[in-house]
């Protein structure tokens, strides 16, 4: 009950901020797991991808936001988990197999860190790991646009696809950020970065 009293009110108030353009939402799957695949490029972009989500949904944020007290708290019931990144997080990935278990959406971004450039990033190992090893639908999300006072910034969803188990895993995560890709107008073929991006 919280979460959505907590969701109605951050998504007024990211409403009355920015001037946002949500595109298929009639494609995300009200039950079942799902994974949601969103590329990233600010600190905004979770808890407004989650409050732009026709259910609940659950997501990873990186163990160091929860040391910020208000953000800390507003994304821990917005359902956010820590994870540690730079390796492998095994507590991340045991919550992340749970949740799919137990019939929730989980939203990921690929990427991993947040884009310096705008560019889409390679996506790291854990997406294309639990789309495989879970056989769950996924869903891709295009942010572009511009965060800023009465900016607008677009928000595309893709079409429902799944990664087979028995995929190269380099093409499945490259499979990852083409569905992604998709979503940004204009940059169907967008390259993808090599290049650590700077953190902000």
């Amino acid at each position: 009950m919280f979460y959505w009293v907590l969701y109605w009110f951050v998504r007024i108030i990211f409403s009355l901020y920015f001037r946002i353009k949500v595109h298929g939402v009639e494609k995300v799957p009200r039950t079942g797991p799902l994974l949601i695949l969103v590329n990233h490029l600010t600190l905004l972009d979770p808890p407004m991808a989650a409050v732009l989500m026709p259910r609940s949904v659950y997501f990873m944020a990186k163990v160091e936001l929860f040391e910020y007290p208000v953000l800390g708290w507003l994304i821990r019931h917005l359902h956010a988990f820590p994870v540690r990144r730079g390796y492998p997080d095994r507590y991340a990935i045991r919550t992340s197999l749970r949740l799919l278990e137990e019939q929730k959406a989980l939203m990921i971004f690929p990427e991993g860190h947040r884009s310096a450039t705008g560019l889409l990033q390679e996506a790291r190992a854990g997406a294309a790991y639990l789309a495989q090893k879970t056989g769950c639908p996924c869903i891709p999300i295009g942010i572009s646009g511009q965060y800023g006072f009465r900016k607008t910034i677009h928000y595309s969803i893709g079409e429902i696809f799944t990664i087979p188990r028995d995929m190269n895993r380099h093409e499945a995560q490259k499979l990852v950020m083409q569905k992604i890709a998709e979503q940004i107008p204009g940059n169907s073929a967008l390259p993808m970065s090599r290049k650590k991006p700077l953190r902000r």
